[in-house]
């Protein structure tokens, strides 16, 4: 044979020539690493598909809407508001959006007082804590009832009077079930009433909106169920914590006549579970004559269900939404209910507009409560803090009702 074979002294230049030897577990990286590298390219590709396709679909929805929305008569121009229903509008929007900013009930009675005397009302407001949890956590069913505190006094400087102050004996030691039970049992709402010369009595009720955690978890609960009282589907949440309202308001009210009023109002969840109040104050005899609901979620299941609560609202029940709130389109399933006052954002130009649940109801317009065709994505996304503020609808309002107002 003619082969060659190196010397032993080259061993070493001999070995150096061959492939190197690798661990089966560095091996395994090495592979491993190279197949992350096309999944991670799969991921870009399905992320920037993902929105090539989003940003498609939101520029022929907002062709489309804005062709329909130049076709509506804004607000000023319908005659629909008078000077007098704008200016009670804004009002009760800012006292609806009193509660939620302090600590305590106490604190909160004093902001409202505070309020309610710098703005001439001379009537009286009651501020109190449930006497049952907004939401029952699964930990405290065997808890003990907390302290019940409920104050009342008149608005006016001259005369501040305490006529309930009832606190029920708690032990000393709070464990945490029953601080969970303390926030549950938070207040939800307060109640404005005035006696006039002639004997009337107006009853306003404010609505809490989402402050708590509490106030997320009954959102969460958006299953429909059918309320035996009312005979529609209602959001099973929003139900629960307006009988819950309800039994604790009733007591405060005046008895059912012709000489008293009701008004009830509310702010995001508020909003909602005001329209509930409302029904269910008219199904007890009570005289409900307006129900104002800002930036409320959906309260229906369907179309039936809307206009069989519809029947019992009174013919002065407003919503106002923001188009650039994500929560008036929630659950994307429900249905609202009442007159829409709509705050538009339309190729960077800000409207209003007065739409009747009669036009509503109206197959043609059905494109005014869409979700798809309506929800602009990446707006709502970026200005969602600010836009569900209460502060951010009295601005627009102002501001879309100058013309209006002035008159």
């Amino acid at each position: 044979s003619n082969t060659i074979m190196p010397p032993i002294c080259s061993r070493t230049a001999w070995a150096a020539l061959l492939p190197q030897r690798r661990s089966f577990s560095s091996a395994v990286a090495v592979s491993s690493s190279n197949n992350q590298h096309p999944r991670k390219h799969r991921y870009v590709a399905y992320a920037l598909a993902a929105v090539s396709s989003l940003s498609a679909v939101s520029l022929y929805t907002r062709h489309n809407r804005h062709e329909k929305v130049s076709s509506l008569t804004s607000v000023e121009d319908s005659g629909l508001l008078s000077r007098n229903k704008a200016l009670h509008i804004i009002e009760t929007i800012k006292r609806a959006g009193l509660m939620g900013s302090t600590k305590s009930v106490k604190e909160e009675l004093n902001l409202l007082r505070k309020y309610h005397v710098e703005n001439g009302y001379h009537g009286g407001l009651i501020v109190r804590d449930l006497s049952q949890p907004l939401f029952s956590f699964n930990e405290c069913k065997d808890a003990k009832n907390t302290a019940v505190e409920s104050d009342s006094y008149m608005c006016d400087d001259n005369l501040v009077k305490d006529t309930v102050n009832v606190k029920s004996s708690v032990e000393s030691d709070t464990n945490s079930s029953e601080k969970n039970i303390d926030m549950a049992q938070r207040e939800c709402y307060y109640l404005y009433y005035e006696i006039k010369p002639n004997g009337h009595s107006k009853q306003e009720i404010f609505c809490r909106g989402t402050t708590l955690l509490v106030d997320v978890l009954t959102c969460l609960q958006s299953w429909f169920v059918h309320d035996e009282e009312l005979g529609c589907h209602v959001h099973h949440g929003f139900k629960k914590h307006a009988d819950r309202v309800v039994e604790d308001v009733l007591p405060l009210l005046a008895k059912p006549s012709d000489l008293s009023t009701v008004e009830v109002s509310g702010h995001s969840l508020g909003g909602a579970v005001a329209l509930l109040v409302a029904v269910k104050l008219k199904k007890r005899g009570y005289r409900v004559t307006n129900v104002l609901s800002v930036a409320g979620p959906r309260v229906c299941r369907a179309e039936k269900d809307r206009d069989a609560l519809e029947r019992l609202l009174p013919s002065q029940t407003i919503r106002i939404e923001n188009d650039l709130d994500i929560v008036p389109f929630l659950p994307p399933s429900g249905v609202s209910a009442g007159d829409k006052l709509w705050l538009v954002s339309d190729k960077g130009q800000e409207k209003a507009f007065m739409l009747p649940k009669a036009w509503l109801k109206d197959p043609a317009n059905s494109w005014a409560e869409s979700v798809l065709l309506n929800l602009k994505l990446f707006e709502t996304i970026w200005y969602q803090s600010k836009t569900h503020k209460v502060a951010t609808h009295v601005t627009r309002l102002k501001k879309n009702l100058e013309d209006v107002i002035n008159e």
